[in-house]
């Protein structure tokens, strides 16, 4: 009896023990359920932060491209930057998993290119905002140049206008020009055949303004027929820009007054009857005309 009571005493005995270890053992492994999905957890935590830190690099890459300037040293800079920022992007595609401490790596890596890339963008807004006040100046400037041009041509326009006027108002002309077919004792003739010279006479007209001093006066005479009556196809001075030849010409003292004076033509028994002219030339230009009638 006593054998039997020992027997179910270490029965119970062993029933409690094997409970014990049961409730251990399902303790254990919730525990290392737990501990096993916690692990797959923390490394979805980890992977979702890898792919999200390429996702960063690959966006960084794409702006690194657009990102332009006409500095050459800063493209140089951002080429270098681009080709740093690929490369880590490569260094984390080829991991397929990773730990806490490679995570905190690559994001303290990813800081820093970010903050580069921004000193970059900060220095290229800077070069843009300057180029773009630099062009404005330059087109401001250009205008001005060119509102000083049209200003200095209407001055110019202006000037050649009025010393034009100038000129014009400079030019001595000559009064009351009338011409006298004369014979050799200086009577007038109306006979072609009788004449020996022409007598021009004027008066050089008083002008203020007119410069003084000696002065040539030309006379050309034309016969009927428009042929000029010369002494020498040689005799020749500028009027207008050309080459005239002359019949006659006399010089004289102008002082801004008056001047009465005549030029003789010697005619050497050339005229014709008809209608003859003469012409005054001072200073290149024409200043007077008159015509005759000879028989």
């Amino acid at each position: 009896m006593e054998d039997q009571s020992q027997v179910k005493k270490t029965s119970k005995v062993l029933i409690g023990v094997i409970a014990a270890l049961s409730v251990v053992v399902l303790v254990l492994g919730g525990m290392y359920l737990k501990q096993v999905n916690s692990s797959k957890s923390i490394q979805e935590q980890l992977t979702q932060e890898k792919d999200s830190i390429q996702a960063n690099l690959q966006n960084m890459a794409s702006e690194y491209k657009q990102l332009k300037t006409d500095n050459d040293t800063i493209n140089t800079q951002l080429q270098g930057q681009r080709a740093k920022v690929e490369e880590l992007l490569t260094e984390i595609r080829r991991v397929k998993s990773v730990n806490y401490q490679q995570i905190k790596q690559y994001q303290s890596e990813l800081g820093t290119l970010r903050a580069i890339m921004r000193s970059y963008i900060t220095q290229i807004d800077s070069l843009n905002t300057l180029n773009q006040a630099l062009i404005a100046e330059n087109i401001e400037v250009k205008k001005s140049y060119s509102s000083e041009k049209v200003k200095n041509q209407e001055l110019s326009q202006k000037n050649e206008s009025l010393n034009t006027q100038v000129a014009k108002g400079s030019q001595i002309k000559a009064r009351g020009v009338s011409a006298l077919p004369i014979n050799a004792r200086g009577k007038e003739m109306s006979r072609a055949s009788r004449v020996e010279k022409v007598k021009v006479c004027f008066t050089l007209v008083e002008n203020s303004i007119a410069k003084p001093g000696i002065k040539v006066v030309y006379l050309r005479v034309n016969s009927p027929d428009g042929f000029l009556l010369a002494k020498s196809e040689a005799d020749v001075f500028t009027a207008g820009g050309e080459n005239l030849v002359y019949s006659a010409k006399r010089e004289v003292d102008y002082q801004n007054q008056d001047v009465d004076m005549c030029i003789f033509y010697d005619t050497r028994g050339e005229l014709k009857p008809g209608t003859y002219s003469a012409s005054i030339f001072l200073d290149g230009q024409k200043v007077g005309t008159t015509q005759f009638i000879l028989k």
